[in-house]
């Protein structure tokens, strides 16, 4: 598999739960960068060219929806098709929909997502589901004969 396929970048201002949620994903096999706010994480796309973006709505500085906006429209194919999974506490219906209009994977709520969720989205996202053989943690245990 391409190294690039497994980048994941991380776009959330609450530092516990953006390093839980890279120390998570990253046992997976997933390569994880981070960013604390929209200015931070465009630098962070243009720099790492992730495959998918996790992204929080509520942001300092350029808020979640511009970001989006600014990627959408960047001239690029390859930066304006990057894969993005909304993950945020703002369950506004009209929020939602302003995501969806600009072209995201999901919308999920902190909430009512775990972690395990969160991976099964990004899996589901990037790979179509279905991982690679020997991709992340492997169960060594062998069944007694």
């Amino acid at each position: 598999m391409d190294e690039l396929s497994k980048k994941v970048l991380i776009v959330e201002d609450d530092i516990e739960y953006r390093n839980a949620l890279s120390a998570y994903l990253s046992g997976f096999g997933l390569e994880i960068s981070v960013a604390d706010d929209g200015s931070a994480a465009m630098e962070k796309l243009l720099f790492h060219m992730p495959k998918l973006v996790i992204l929080d709505l509520m942001l300092p500085k350029v808020k979640g929806l511009d970001f989006l906006k600014h990627v959408r429209d960047y001239p690029d194919q390859n930066v304006s098709s990057t894969l993005v999974v909304v993950l945020t506490n703002f369950a506004s219906q009209e929020e939602m929909q302003a995501a969806q209009s600009l072209g995201i994977e999901a919308y999920l709520l902190k909430s009512q997502n775990n972690f395990g969720e969160i991976l099964k989205v990004v899996q589901d996202k990037m790979f179509k589901g279905d991982l690679p053989r020997n991709y992340g943690i492997e169960d060594f245990r062998r069944p007694q004969i």
